[in-house]
């Protein structure tokens, strides 16, 4: 009789593995119970053999078995009242010293209570809140509730906690038969981990009985995982022929832009320009967004159709901003040329509008380049005097002192060159003009040696430049204006076009007090000698105690490895050992400076 009583009492402590494999563990459970060790195993071994994929519980030598009065608490757990099930619990203890609940019903109780919350979080893309609530459940030790296991893993990857998201991935491929979930956690490891970590699970399929992989079903994903690896210098290794092929095809019949976006990035990574230019014309025709269209207008850059991409990029400026910021620099190469091609009203007016629209310094300085070697100082001036509120940089500057070194405006020169003593050398070299060095600019007279001819034709294309102006004037601080011309002199730092006019009539955002001006610059980091050092001068001390200069700027060093800029000096330099012509100069502002410094 007791031992019929006891096996009732163990069928309600079944383990979470042997409800799902539909195991009856009551007799293992028994056998334990009573001390029994060798018909326990013997039974272990039975159940093992019958139900591939169950495993013995952890706790069969130490579960207390539960108790013929726990009927009720289980009524409130399978109603899923938990908060009812826990007062109740609080209550039993109470009124019965020393009573403790099952390990059953005591584990069961904690799982539950950690699905709902890991859940829940889950839901609410808590991803943080998701890895810390998992605790040694992350560890893989139990992953029968694999959608707990597949939210836990999910929230350990998106909290930069990859390596335990790639072992909790691993233990549901070990330890789970079922077909749907194993193909189901590669799709979802697919998206979460590196590429490199979801080849090791790729690794861990099972082959059927004709040699084929498990995960077959899934070729199409896998690729696209590797072609995102390919796209983001993961994998090193090139794609399968036939692979890419099958997805190729795929891509070409499914009406989703976004696969042959995919191929046609790929194609412009492993630099095939004109297969790029097909996939991306494909996806775009199939409603692909801005981002799209950003590949297309770099493919076509690639092709050296400068003017396709230009239309490209500006068609879809305002989707997206990188694209409107290609817009700028494809145009930027031709108006910084020396000798400026002409360029069609329409087109000059588009981009001075995109221009001030976007505040763009790198367009404003182009626009001013363009007009001062188009002899248009007075534009030009305003080009450059809101290139250098927007961007300020020593080319940019450069051509604003250049400007007014033509308009014959001393005193602001003077201001300006103050401004930015022991910043930009070249600027300050104005101050301290070399003869020797000064080579004729486009508006001035040219030697002899130049044909009749040449002149002609260079005053006529001059002629038919008309750069547009930008709206407005610039007026002049009456508070701000120079004493006394020459350098050095102690000069405001501020640029009037950074404030706009609200903030220069407002007292409480533009203090209008006398302040100290200094004389002498201070030694600013990553920046070369002054061309007055030689003769003996020198600079106050940095903020931060640097005394000498720099070897090489900031601006001439070398790029950081792995990012865009070094990428496309890269390609530069490519292009020049091959003998190819490089899209656009490095600096062509900086070009055009350096040759016409009058």
């Amino acid at each position: 009789m007791f031992r019929l009583s006891l096996a009732a009492l163990l069928a309600l402590t079944l383990s979470a593995a042997a409800q799902e494999h539909n195991v009856d563990e009551t007799a293992l459970r028994f056998y334990a119970a009573q001390g029994q060790v060798k018909r326990a195993e013997a039974e272990g071994r039975r159940l093992a053999a019958l139900h591939p994929g169950w495993t013995l519980p952890e706790d069969i030598w130490t579960a207390r078995p539960g108790q013929a009065d726990e009927k009720p608490l289980w009524a409130l757990f399978s109603a899923d009242d938990i908060e009812g099930l826990k007062r109740t619990i609080a209550e039993r203890k109470r009124t019965e010293p020393g009573w403790q609940p099952s390990d059953d019903l005591a584990r069961k109780l904690r799982h539950k209570e950690l699905r709902k919350a890991v859940l829940a979080k889950a839901g609410s893309a808590q991803w943080l809140s998701v890895s810390e609530l998992a605790g040694d459940f992350g560890k893989g030790s139990d992953v029968d509730d694999v959608e707990l296991a597949w939210a836990v893993a999910e929230g350990l990857a998106r909290s930069d906690r990859q390596p335990e998201a790639f072992a909790l991935y691993g233990a549901i491929l070990t330890r789970r038969s079922n077909p749907r979930e194993r193909s189901a956690t590669i799709q979802k490891a697919i998206g979460l981990l590196p590429m490199v970590d979801v080849e090791l699970l790729l690794a861990m399929g099972k082959t059927d009985a004709a040699g084929a992989p498990e995960f077959t079903a899934l070729a199409l994903d896998i690729t696209r995982g590797r072609i995102g690896a390919v796209l983001h210098d993961e994998r090193k290794s090139a794609l399968d022929p036939a692979e890419l092929a099958a997805f190729e095809a795929q891509a070409r019949a499914s009406e989703n832009a976004n696969e042959a976006a995919l191929v046609a990035w790929l194609a412009l990574k492993q630099n095939r320009p004109s297969d790029a230019l097909g996939w991306f014309k494909l996806a775009i025709a199939r409603g692909g967004d801005a981002m799209v269209a950003h590949g297309l207008a770099h493919t076509l850059l690639r092709l050296g159709k400068r003017r396709e991409a230009e239309e490209v990029a500006f068609a879809w400026r305002e989707p997206l901003v990188n694209n409107a910021i290609l817009f700028i620099d494809v145009l930027e190469g031709e108006l910084t040329q020396p000798s400026p091609p002409a360029i069609e009203p329409e087109r000059l007016s588009r981009y001075a509008r995109v221009t001030l629209d976007s505040r763009s310094g790198e367009g404003a300085q182009a626009l001013g380049w363009y007009a001062y070697n188009a002899c248009q100082f007075e534009t030009a001036l305003d080009w450059f005097q809101r290139a250098s509120a927007w961007l300020p940089k020593e080319a940019t500057v450069y051509g604003q002192a250049l400007a007014l070194q033509r308009l014959k405006r001393g005193k602001d020169l003077s201001e300006l060159i103050n401004r930015y003593d022991g910043l930009f050398p070249k600027v300050v070299a104005l101050a301290l003009p070399d003869p020797r060095s000064e080579a004729p600019g486009p508006c001035d007279p040219q030697p002899a040696a130049r044909t009749a001819s040449y002149d002609a034709g260079r005053s006529g294309l001059i002629a038919t430049i008309r750069v547009p102006q930008p709206a407005g004037t610039i007026v002049s601080d009456a508070s701000l204006a120079m004493k006394r011309a020459g350098f050095p002199t102690a000069v405001s730092p501020e640029n009037p076009l950074r404030y706009p006019e609200a903030a220069r009539s407002s007292d409480t955002l533009r203090p209008r007090a006398a302040e100290a001006r200094p004389l002498v610059a201070r030694r600013v980091g990553g920046v070369a000698s002054m061309p007055y050092e030689p003769f003996g001068f020198t600079l106050l001390p940095g903020w931060n105690g640097q005394t000498a200069p720099n070897d090489i700027a900031t601006a001439e060093r070398a790029p950081a490895r792995g990012t865009l800029w070094a990428e496309t000096a890269g390609q530069t330099q490519r292009a020049t050992r091959t003998g190819q012509t490089p899209e656009r100069e490095s600096s062509p502002a900086d070009a055009a400076a350096n040759r016409f410094r009058r």
